[in-house]
């Protein structure tokens, strides 16, 4: 699963609320799922949670100019493959306009 966006904010920093933001809207609606974020330095960070007894983990790596969230999907999650990265996608834009327009 690879899920990669351009950011279009001047630092690094500003990224990392907008991971943290999308992280705190998804520990909510997800809290059964025992998720986690864990960063790694600056730029880096892994995001998990257990589905079906299944650990996912994601690594998150922050660049200058891009944002991107990849990880293995085990062969049963597979079929959501799409949906999950749509689900995902569409938190991180939305947080990603909020932080361009200065909402954060």
């Amino acid at each position: 699963m690879e899920y990669t966006v351009k950011h279009g904010l001047p630092d690094r920093a500003k990224v990392r609320q907008v991971v943290e933001k999308a992280y705190e809207a998804y520990q909510q609606r997800l809290a059964s799922n025992d998720p986690t974020l864990t960063w790694n330095g600056d730029s880096a960070a892994k995001i998990g949670f257990t589905v079906m007894g299944k650990s996912l983990v994601t690594n998150v790596d922050i660049n200058d100019e891009s944002l991107s969230i990849t990880g293995k999907i085990p062969f049963l999650f597979k079929p959501f493959e799409k949906k999950i990265l749509g689900i995902l996608g569409s938190e991180v834009d939305k947080w990603l306009v909020k932080a361009r327009s200065g909402e954060l």
